[in-house]
């Protein structure tokens, strides 16, 4: 026992000497990580307007004897945890901050080395006093003059969305106007086909069917889901503004590289895993819809798993095309900025580059690192996990007694995939979001590109969805917690299970943890479907009117018309998180009260987009679809997958979820 107190002993001994502390008084002295000179100021120049964005590697002087900033700037970059200190990151304008080359700018905007070898000269000598030399990493450098000129694309895609424009505002006009008419007129133009395919641009018709309101029980039961969806859509907005707002120069670096000591931001760094919620949303209303279908249609069809998968394909897809197209077009001219190139001319580059990939949802596995909008992982896995249940639930059509079987078998296919793949990569115990992490927007931690966004990795939340759809299926008319130790347990899992999961990333981030790769793998293999469980077991107990205030809160009446905007919403709220931060011109004072308030803005006009969307792309589409896709009346269940509209319900048309 003894020997065992020694050995710890020294090797905490041992650890306190590799991690050690850098003082205040000592991370004072370091030169600024990050600088920012005055952008508009320096266009003003005009012809001799030089804005450069630099990536400087510093180093010690060859031979030099002042080497205290060097020494302390490696104690620094020695913590994983921090910056590495011995890359500045400087957004500078040449004529004013070098002098020496403000005589001949024109020479170093036409000769990229010329350039480099100036600014190389020009923070050498401003650094030499502090021992240090530096070199350039990367460079990104601007003029009076846009950097990205108007091209044939850029013109293709404004006449497409003018054109839009003018459809949705004259049919708005034109079925707006019939309304003032007698009812006999109005059900006589809007009932021919040219009439029937204008009311579906009219943004007065599409606003009734978006705020309309089902009174079908089954429909009634699922009201909950928007809210849910409301209250996970704003954990998105949040994380995803603070991840954006990580990527951005921060006038508090020590923020970023101190934020994992604090309980509370664990609900940041470990919150990817609401995701599962939707992912959960997704599948539990597919196999609700299905076995549906089942009670009035028992022979299969394989007709309905085409017809579920092309109608969902479309409504996905022509909103997502829209979106698409405004990345790789207008979002790079809408404004300039010091940081507007890192944090919307990349979205520019990889929506131009892999636009095709999301139109076959496979963004998150093929070239991940230039991903055009990074936020449709998730739509790609969900896509791709909707197939699944397609599978198994066409499966389950065909043979009814295997269903149990086969959810069963679903979820421990879930639960090995993610321990597999951590285990094989030898992947750490937990996706660990430092700061260089997220300065790279995640896209460096192989963590989220191997084990968060990859379809496979989710499957557990999928699974558990088929299993919640299946119980609320067939307990719908049936009473479940009928005791107080039923709704003691059902608030101990709700609310144990997932806060376990996010806050057991305290210990795991201790510098004192060290994880076993068998560790690892077990706990990628239950922290997702241990969320998930927790997640469906809320909502099975929501369905059933368990809950109470939580319960109340959720089925507030204004969720339901700001749940079916989710989707919407979802494709547009990084768009305006990256205009925002990327026309910043000063560095980002980071505090979580920033991030809080930054996001509230951010998820407000995200609405105003997002109902835009809606109202101009998503809704027609939907309409549109309802006449021009052949429906299966006998068989198509009502509308319960989006809870969005009772116009489709009353023509019989499944909606599939979206989501």
């Amino acid at each position: 026992m003894r020997v065992i107190r020694i050995v710890l002993f020294l090797s905490a001994l041992v650890f306190c000497e590799c991690v050690e502390q850098v003082t205040d008084e000592e991370y004072a002295l370091m030169p600024d990580l990050f600088h920012l000179d005055d952008f508009d100021r320096c266009l003003m120049l005009g012809k001799n307007a030089l804005y450069c964005t630099v990536k400087l590697q510093i180093a010690p002087i060859r031979n030099s004897t002042n080497l205290r900033i060097w020494k302390i700037i490696q104690k620094t970059i020695s913590n994983v945890k921090n910056y590495r200190h011995d890359w500045l990151r400087h957004g500078i304008c040449i004529p004013l901050s070098c002098p020496k080359m403000a005589s001949n700018i024109s020479n170093y905007i036409n000769n990229e080395r010329s350039l480099r070898e100036g600014i190389v000269e020009c923070y050498s000598s401003k650094l030499q006093e502090l021992g240090l030399t530096s070199s350039v990493m990367e460079m990104h450098c601007e003029t009076e003059k846009p950097f990205y000129g108007i091209d044939n694309y850029d013109i293709a895609v404004a006449i497409c969305f003018i054109v839009l424009i003018i459809i949705v505002l004259s049919s708005s006009f034109y079925e707006g106007l019939a309304r003032y008419k007698s009812q006999a007129y109005y059900n006589k133009i809007t009932s021919t086909t040219h009439g029937r395919i204008i009311a579906c641009f009219s943004i007065p018709k599409n606003w009734e069917r978006l705020k309309a309101e089902s009174k079908d029980p089954n429909v009634q039961q699922l009201k909950f889901i928007n809210g849910i969806r409301v209250y996970t859509m704003l954990l998105v907005v949040i994380t995803h503004a603070s991840m954006v707002g990580f990527i951005t120069f921060a006038a508090n670096p020590k923020f970023p590289e101190t934020m994992t000591l604090d309980p509370i931001n664990m609900l940041f760094v470990n919150g990817n895993y609401s995701m599962q919620m939707f992912m959960l949303i997704s599948s539990g209303l597919l196999t609700y819809s299905f076995f549906l279908v089942f009670e009035k249609q028992p022979k299969f069809k394989l007709g309905y798993i085409l017809y579920a998968f092309i109608h969902r394909y479309i409504r996905l897809t022509v909103p997502l095309i829209a979106v698409l197209a405004f990345n790789a077009t207008w979002l790079q001219h809408i404004t300039r900025g010091p940081l507007w190139d890192k944090v919307v001319g990349v979205e520019y580059r990889n929506c131009r580059k892999n636009w095709w990939v999301n139109l076959l949802y496979i963004n998150n596995y093929y070239d991940v690192k230039n991903m055009c909008m990074l936020q449709t992982w998730y739509i790609a896995a969900d896509t791709q996990l909707f197939i699944v249940t397609l599978t198994v639930l066409a499966i389950v059509w065909k043979y009814k007694k295997l269903a149990p079987f086969l959810f069963g078998s679903l979820l421990v296919i879930g639960m090995v995939s993610p321990g597999v793949a951590s285990y094989v990569n030898e992947f750490d115990i937990l996706q660990r979001n430092y700061p260089e992490g997220l300065y790279t927007i995640l896209l460096d931690i192989p963590e989220w590109l191997y084990m968060t966004i990859p379809g496979h990795t989710n499957v557990s939340g999928c699974a558990i969805g088929l299993i919640v759809g299946y119980i609320f299926y067939k307990y719908k008319n049936k009473k479940l917690f009928t005791t107080k130790y039923h709704h003691v347990l059902w608030w101990i899992t709700v609310w144990t299970l997932p806060l376990s999961v996010i806050f057991v990333g305290i210990p795991l981030y201790d510098d004192s943890y060290v994880p076993t790769r068998l560790g690892a793998a077990v706990y990628a293999s239950f922290a997702r479907t241990s969320y998930a469980f927790a997640m469906g077991v809320a909502c099975i107990g929501f369905t059933k009117n368990v809950g109470w205030l939580l319960r109340d809160a959720i089925m507030i009446p204004p969720l339901q018309f700001l749940g079916r905007l989710t989707y919407c919403i979802y494709l547009v709220h990084v768009v305006v998180v990256r205009i925002r931060s990327g026309q910043t011109r000063t560095k980002t004072y980071m505090t979580v009260f920033n991030f809080l308030s930054q996001s509230c803005g951010d998820l407000m006009f995200g609405y105003v987009v997002g109902l835009l969307l809606c109202l101009f792309v998503e809704m027609p589409t939907s309409a549109l679809q309802k006449l021009m896709m052949p429906k299966l009346k006998d068989e198509t269940p009502k509308n319960v997958n989006d809870l969005q509209n009772s116009d489709n319900q009353k023509n019989g048309e499944t909606e599939i979820s979206k989501i």
